[in-house]
């Protein structure tokens, strides 16, 4: 199979860390279940100061220091030694690619990729403000590189993307979190995590 993989909170765990640090930055409490959706929740914080806090967030070292999911590298290579081939695609940046691919090749696991894959510049839709997350520009960028790569199958967690991945009939193994609870559709397989990804392939 040819399987593309998202980056944030699939392999390396990203919501936790950047809400722990918002928390700190706005003095907020931060639910149990806390993930991307508590972000909507939180009205003390304006959309303005929430933009700001992303992209100085995202500026600084904060790709550099995010943590792997445990199962994550044993995974990967065994799906290569079983003959998958692997594409990291994410939603960030072009202008993230030395800190993400430094970030991969200090973890061990670049070299299980066949490319990495960033959000060319300009791939964005003009009317959003600037450093506000959108979903939908990052769902049709994944879905025509899926279709341009001939991805067999997307391992996701971001709802909007999987339902637009589901729509263009390409396989989600939908990384279970709070945010995509409510995420159904003919194409998605949720999964715990890895462990339960190796199961579904066999490997």
């Amino acid at each position: 199979m040819r399987i593309g993989i998202d980056l944030d909170d699939v392999v390396a765990e990203c919501a936790v860390p950047y809400l722990r640090k918002f928390a700190e930055e706005f003095g907020v409490e931060l639910p149990p279940d806390a993930g991307w959706q508590t972000l909507t929740a939180i009205e003390e914080v304006s959309a303005d100061e929430k933009d700001r806090f992303r992209i100085e967030t995202y500026d600084g070292p904060f790709f550099r220091d995010l943590e792997m999911y445990q199962e994550c590298p044993a995974v990967l290579e065994q799906l290569v030694e079983a003959g998958h081939e692997l594409y990291f695609i994410t939603a960030r940046a072009e202008r993230r690619r030395v800190i993400t691919e430094t970030w991969l090749r200090d973890k061990g696991i670049l070299e299980h990729a066949k490319a990495v894959h960033l959000r060319p510049q300009g791939d964005f839709d003009p009317s959003r403000p600037r450093g506000r997350y959108d979903a939908d520009s990052s769902s049709r960028y994944k879905v025509r590189l899926a279709q341009e790569l001939g991805l067999d199958a997307f391992c996701e967690d971001d709802r909007t993307i999987a339902l637009a991945l589901n729509d263009a009939r390409i396989r989600v193994f939908l990384f279970d979190h709070p945010w995509n609870r409510d995420v159904s559709g003919e194409c998605v397989e949720r999964v715990s995590g890895w462990t339960e990804l190796a199961q579904k392939l066999g490997v």
